[in-house]
């Protein structure tokens, strides 16, 4: 009978032994399967991830000088120096012109032997000409005074309204400070002062629009004052030897020669800078909206070619309402490209609008939102990967702590009312109580009993047996 207890005794043992291994090797697969992380100590940097449009800081339109169609153009996206062709201008017509003018300019020198014509009459007409050009010039000084005055006096009482709506803001605002009145009347008056502000510079600038106006108009009254005059002058030359008018038509003739010259070289167009070529949209031919080609017209001043120096590169984007708060100038932003995996670039903030605007849906928009534009400057760049056009990702920087202790943001959970991370402790995970910090879209500064180096999970661990998993991320 001993024999028999002695050797159940030992089976019983023998099963628990086993039992109790086999949870310890269980439980070491599933610490074993909890991926972990290291904690780290260095700089954590806070940035507000943006998308934005790379553009050219310098861009240098290619006008035309002369209206013309086209009949040669580069290839788009084209780099270029000073000098290199860009689109070439039709000389037909002007080719034509300019047999007609050699024509003209004959003709004009044969008109030095013929004999003098109805000089007189010709000296009557510009005298008559003169006079009513001088009461013409009178009367536009007449009216720009006039029209001066009137501009004057509005200036003036709108600088009294602005006043007067200032000192009531002013008024309110101490009554504000003392509670004495509501803020919507404290609004109120200084959206009426505000208000009165924008009608003061409007009118000012109606009154810098009068007076220059009212100046182009003189100037032109006075101009044409001249050439009567000179049309007199002219005519009085005229009736004392006909060879003389022979001899402007002659130099008239010459001078719309030499004009037409230039306007044939004026049709081949090179490059003024250095950068890309990049052939334009053509407006013209909305809804078509298509780069410029050959046959289409070209107004004069137009540039069919714009030429973008890739070596000064600046981003253009928008920041929602919620954000744009956190976001003003001289921050510094990091500029991602995925056409170089890796490499960040530094610029600057340089321009926070300050009207919010509706995101249009037609650049992929949601309707309704307002948005505010960004300007930001690159400090450096690379025109082999950054381009005009490219979509890059920019992070505004918005805080940094230099020296933090910091963790995954995923490996901190909430357990009842804190903030805890686990550790591995033997052959369970531990519990680390902290105290949550500044945080990016990666990792989280934290406080609390870790240590630099340490594993902590990246995953929840599996709860002990007999416990239930409280925690949550």
């Amino acid at each position: 009978m001993r024999r028999t207890f002695y050797l159940a005794l030992i089976a019983a043992a023998v099963i628990l032994g086993w039992r109790f291994l086999a949870m310890g090797s269980k439980q070491d697969a599933a610490m074993a399967q909890v991926p972990t992380a290291e904690v780290e100590r260095g700089s954590l940097v806070v940035t507000l991830p943006v998308t934005g449009a790379l553009e050219s800081a310098e861009e240098t339109p290619v006008r035309s000088e002369i209206a013309g169609t086209l009949v040669q153009i580069c290839d788009d996206n084209l780099e270029v120096k000073p000098g290199d062709f860009i689109y070439q201008l039709d000389t037909k017509d002007l080719v034509d012109q300019r047999a007609e003018l050699e024509q003209a300019l004959t003709d004009a020198q044969e008109a030095l032997n013929t004999t003098e014509a109805d000089s007189q009459t010709e000296v009557t007409q510009a005298e008559s000409d003169a006079v009513a050009a001088e009461e013409s010039l009178k009367l536009a000084e007449e009216k720009a005074q006039a029209e001066r005055e009137k501009i004057d006096a509005q200036v003036r009482f709108t600088e009294g309204q602005t006043a007067r709506a200032r000192r009531e803001f002013e008024r309110s605002q101490r009554l504000a400070e003392l509670n004495y009145i509501a803020g919507t009347k404290l609004r109120q008056a200084e959206k009426t002062y505000r208000a009165e502000e924008f009608a003061l510079e409007q009118v000012r600038v109606q009154q810098a629009d009068t007076i220059k106006s009212t100046a182009e108009q003189l100037e032109d009254e006075q101009s044409a004052n001249a050439l009567a005059l000179h049309a007199l002058d002219t005519a009085k030359a005229n009736a004392r030897a006909d060879p003389e008018d022979a001899r402007i038509r002659a130099a008239d003739a010459q001078r719309k020669l030499d004009d037409v010259d230039k306007k044939i070289a004026q049709c081949t167009v090179t490059s003024p800078a250095t950068g890309m070529a990049v052939i334009e949209t053509n407006t013209e031919n909305w809804p078509e909206r298509r780069p410029y080609r050959l046959g289409d017209q070209v107004g004069a001043g137009v540039a069919p070619v714009t030429v973008y120096d890739f070596t000064h590169m600046r981003v253009r984007c928008q920041i929602g309402e919620m954000d744009i708060s956190r976001v003003h100038q001289g921050q510094e932003a990091l500029v991602l490209s995925s056409a170089q995996i890796g490499k960040r670039y530094r610029g600057k903030v340089v321009v926070v609008e300050e009207l919010a605007q509706e995101s249009n849906v037609w650049e992929g928009g949601t309707p309704g939102k307002k948005v505010f534009g960004i300007l930001v400057t690159l400090d450096e760049t690379d025109p082999a990967y950054l381009r005009p056009g490219m979509t890059v990702d920019l992070e505004i920087v918005l805080d940094s702590v230099r020296e933090a202790t910091m963790v995954p943001i995923r490996a901190v959970y909430k357990e009842d009312d804190r903030s805890v991370v686990y550790r591995p402790r033997g052959t369970r995970f531990e519990a680390v109580p902290v105290t949550v910090g500044k945080r990016n879209d990666l990792m989280v500064e934290v406080r609390g009993d870790l240590k630099v180096g340490e594993p902590v999970a990246l995953e929840r661990p599996p709860a002990e047996p007999g416990k239930t998993e409280g925690a949550k991320p």
